[in-house]
């Protein structure tokens, strides 16, 4: 037959054995590799609760103040018992209780030796605060690099986060979320005088090198997991700002070592042989294949500005569970068959043409959610269901445009019925297409879940509508459409 040679047809055919494939294989199969992932309320997961160290943001903080003092003020200042004291003989001329509430602190004490400073308790709470939400964003950018998109992460209270994720426990994620990762570039010292020796907690060797870092990893834009004569590493580059100073560093410091310091192990200390002004590099050692992953996503994802410690972990049961998508699916199959009962019974033959498009469009969506990992959720459930009625009403004005071309006695009823619908099915999408967009640009959690399936869903219908429906139309002789009046 000839439209057997119609490349319509053999599209047609594909996309209804995709359907077919990965809706079979996603819900009966036990492989996960190739699988769209559920989550949280469809399979349940894991919940964390974790804990920034409030004591050492204490520290970072009057550590901080203390530089502004120094490069400020010229004054010297120290530690004793979390507060800063600044001895008397300092010239204190430009240091008056303004200047003190300014910087966030207040005086506690003063005797003959010197004044004793703290950090106010309202601007402490106020830091304390969006170093948590800082945190957040951090943590979800770490989980969302090991592939666990749907993730649901809020701030508790003023050092708390709540972490609750979609899936089998996975000891990666606990591995990557619990890390500071603070990265550190020491140069080699001899003298003991400002000095700190790190050890490499795997091979024991010891460096003594300069106590201020030379450069931290506060400039690195990228990091990914590379391979080294078969040895998986650590590849990293800088941004500009730290690209010069690593290249300074290395140009000024030709045959000394350095050590890298992650979190105040040594990692590595290998030896400038030569000005470094590509602005990237490589950290080296005993790593494995995850090991070496996990450390490149910390690094791109940056550094936590604390501690950090899981004080909770629980497993999470599901709030619509398997056995509620095996009900979606049936209500699902019920109302794509009284869908296609009424379209047959008003549309005749070309009503029929609905429900291929319709299964059609479903095999691509779950198609390209498989291809694209993404992971379904019930809002996302919704974003499919919008999809089916969104098909039906594409094909509905497909119908009614060319019944009004059969009524008005046209000379090509079919084509001209289809080209002026699809115009107004173009439009009506791309609406609903660019609102979609934009939820999932500026949305998160189930918003985003929602927009995800209702983007590829419009793309998948307008495809399938385009392709499939035109086929059809074009392959059955007129006077079996049932369109005619």
């Amino acid at each position: 037959m000839l439209f057997l040679k119609q490349w319509r047809f053999w599209i047609s055919i594909f996309l209804v054995s995709l359907c077919i494939y990965f809706i079979q294989f996603n819900f009966n199969s036990k492989n996960s590799d190739f699988k769209i992932n559920f989550g949280l309320d469809i399979q349940g997961g894991y919940s964390y609760l974790l804990e920034l160290n409030e004591d050492e943001f204490l520290k970072n903080l009057l550590f901080k103040s203390m530089q502004s003092f120094e490069n400020s003020y010229k004054i010297q200042s120290e530690l004793f018992n979390d507060q800063i004291f600044i001895p008397l003989d300092q010239n204190l001329e430009n240091l008056d209780d303004i200047t003190i509430q300014s910087l966030g602190l207040e005086l506690v004490d003063q005797n003959t030796q010197g004044r004793f400073l703290s950090i106010n308790e309202q601007s402490f709470k106020k830091a304390l605060s969006e170093m948590t939400l800082n945190s957040v964003e951090i943590i979800r950018s770490r989980v969302d690099y090991l592939g666990n998109k749907e993730l649901s992460i809020q701030k508790v209270g003023l050092n708390k986060i709540l972490l609750e994720i979609p899936g089998n426990l996975d000891q990666n994620v606990k591995d990557v979320i619990s890390k500071t990762a603070k990265l550190t570039f020491h140069l080699e010292k001899n003298l003991i005088s400002n000095s700190h020796v790190f050890v490499n907690e795997e091979t024991g060797e010891r460096l003594r090198v300069q106590k201020t870092p030379n450069l931290t990893g506060d400039f690195i834009q990228d990091a990914s997991l590379k391979y080294d004569q078969n040895e998986p590493i650590v590849a990293f580059s800088f941004n500009k700002e730290g690209a010069d100073l690593f290249a300074k560093m290395s140009s000024e410091n030709v045959g000394s070592r350095f050590a890298i310091v992650l979190d105040g192990a040594l990692i590595t200390a290998p030896v400038f042989r030569e000005a470094i002004t590509g602005g990237s590099g490589q950290i080296s050692g005993n790593f494995t294949n995850e090991s070496a992953n996990n450390l490149a996503i910390i690094l791109k994802s940056g550094s936590l500005p604390t501690s950090i410690t899981i004080i909770q972990e629980k497993q999470v049961g599901p709030t619509l569970g398997r056995e509620g998508v095996k009900k979606g699916i049936y209500a699902s199959l019920i109302a794509l068959i009284a869908i296609t009962l009424f379209m047959i019974l008003y549309y005749k033959l070309s009503g029929l043409f609905t429900t291929f498009t319709i299964i059609s469009c479903l095999g691509l969506l779950f198609a390209l959610m498989t291809l694209l990992n993404t992971t379904l959720t019930l809002p996302g459930v919704i974003g499919i269901v919008l999809t089916i009625g969104m098909c039906v009403d594409a094909n509905v004005l497909v119908f009614e445009r060319i019944r009004e071309n059969f009524k008005n006695k046209l000379e090509n009823p079919k084509n001209d019925g289809f080209n002026a619908a699809y115009v107004t099915i173009l439009d009506s999408n791309f609406t609903t297409l660019f609102a979609a967009i934009f939820l999932f640009a500026f949305g998160f959690g189930p918003i985003r879940g929602f927009s995800i399936s209702l983007i590829i869903g419009i793309i998948s219908s307008l495809i399938v509508t385009y392709i499939i429906l035109k086929f059809f139309l074009n392959a059955t002789p007129e006077k079996y459409l049932g369109l005619q009046k």
